[in-house]
């Protein structure tokens, strides 16, 4: 009796069991079903920004997810932080996150980061890859400033752009900040005998492909010794009148450009105003003017320019212009009387009128007489049908015409 009770029982108990087990898997899932990862993708970021890394677990159950850092420390385990790392946080919007956010990341933070479950006996793990890219940065003290680069003519200068970053920059170099120096990329710029024509602005610009270009300024500047000239070598001046000399120095640095007399610079007085005039940061023009020029202002006046490098000289020659003075004249008389002449080279004119003296005295259409000063000696060989002489009729009016004339050609 007792032996078949505890039969029963014992089937009893079976048929329970089997029925809870079945009951189970069907409200409870979890129970027989292992942890499960959404899928994620890695994480790109720009150093200095922030990066969240997602991992969502599904059917958790009773298992602790925890992070690990690329290089092996445990960083959080569930909502614990571990890490002493002040910019990390576990981030947790809904129950299936298990996220976490790294401000201000840099590029030591890259690598892969693992979410691990603590299944057993294998952990469930995955992995998201943390990429880290950085913005080119060129090495120096202050690249804010531009470098100043000096150089003698013929000499070769060097220029060097290190830049840093990720993915690795690429170097480029501008001339005037347009201008493309070469086609080819490089960290080193090389100008063999350089000569003034080359100084400027030179630029390098590194950039990998991030939208951020960092940049560097050289401003190469050519040393060289003076060069002078005058504007006019020779000059003619009339005496009482002023006048102005000019000069062009050229030189770098350039010291001292001034006109000089006799060894000695002439310096701002009643008789000299010296001026100057910058063209360019290399280039002045220099003028003097002289004022109320006598016979002992004339003579040689010298452009001096002088620097480190060297010296040059130019000269303009002051001397007296006097006006040439005309040795025949010829006067255009008009007048109504008829003329008669012993000579051949004269010719009778008749009906003779009134006429501009400027108009041409060769035209045989017109009534005009020519009388020249070597021609007109005596009234002896001149008559005239009129009444009274005709030179002395008109010996007051060649006077008077004659002095005109002169003064005109003054």
């Amino acid at each position: 009796m007792n032996i078949k009770i505890e039969l029963n029982l014992s089937r009893i108990i079976w048929l329970l069991d089997s029925f809870l087990k079945v009951l189970l898997a069907f409200q409870d899932v979890s129970v027989y079903t292992l942890p499960t990862f959404e899928n994620t993708s890695d994480v790109t970021s720009i150093a200095g920004t922030n990066a969240e890394l997602k991992c969502k677990v599904q059917n958790l159950g009773n298992y602790t997810v925890a992070w690990v850092s690329p290089k092996g420390t445990v960083i959080s385990r569930g909502v614990t932080k571990v890490t002493d790392d002040t910019r990390i946080s576990i981030e947790r919007q809904y129950m299936e996150d298990w996220n976490i956010l790294i401000r201000n990341v840099t590029f030591q933070d890259r690598g892969n980061y693992n979410c691990v479950v603590n299944t057993s006996p294998i952990p469930c793990i995955k992995r998201i890859y943390l990429y880290v890219n950085v913005p080119p940065m060129i090495q120096g003290k202050d690249t804010s400033l531009p470098v100043p680069v000096f150089a003698r003519e013929g000499e070769t200068v060097t220029l060097v752009c290190n830049a840093t970053g990720f993915p690795p920059p690429r170097i480029h170099w501008f001339r005037d900040k347009k201008t493309n120096v070469t086609d080819l990329p490089g960290d080193t710029l090389v100008i063999r005998n350089i000569t003034r024509h080359c100084a400027g602005e030179y630029q390098c610009r590194a950039n990998n492909g991030l939208q951020m270009v960092d940049t560097r300024v050289f401003i190469l500047t050519v040393r060289f010794a003076p060069e002078v000239s005058v504007l006019v070598s020779r000059l003619g001046i009339t005496l009482g009148s002023e006048t102005v000399l000019q000069c062009s120095c050229s030189a770098s640095p350039i010291r001292i450009c001034v006109w000089k007399r006799n060894g000695n610079d002439l310096r701002i007085s009643s008789k000299y105003e010296p001026n100057t005039y910058n063209d360019d940061p290399e280039t002045i023009t220099l003028s003097l003017t002289i004022f109320h020029i006598q016979e002992e202002d004339l003579g040689r006046y010298e452009c001096h320019a002088q620097n480190l490098l060297g010296e040059d000289s130019d000269y303009t020659f002051l001397y007296e212009y006097k006006p040439p003075i005309p040795s025949t004249l010829s006067l255009l008389v008009p007048f109504t009387s008829k003329i008669t002449t012993p000579s051949s080279r004269y010719r009778p004119v008749q009906s003779v009128s009134p006429r501009n003296i400027f108009d041409d005295p060769f035209d045989p259409d017109e009534n005009i007489v020519i009388l020249r000063p070597s021609t007109v000696k005596t009234p002896s060989k001149y008559s005239s049908e009129s009444s009274g002489s005709v030179t002395q009729l008109f010996e007051p009016l060649l006077c008077i015409l004659f002095g005109l004339h002169f003064v005109i050609d003054l």
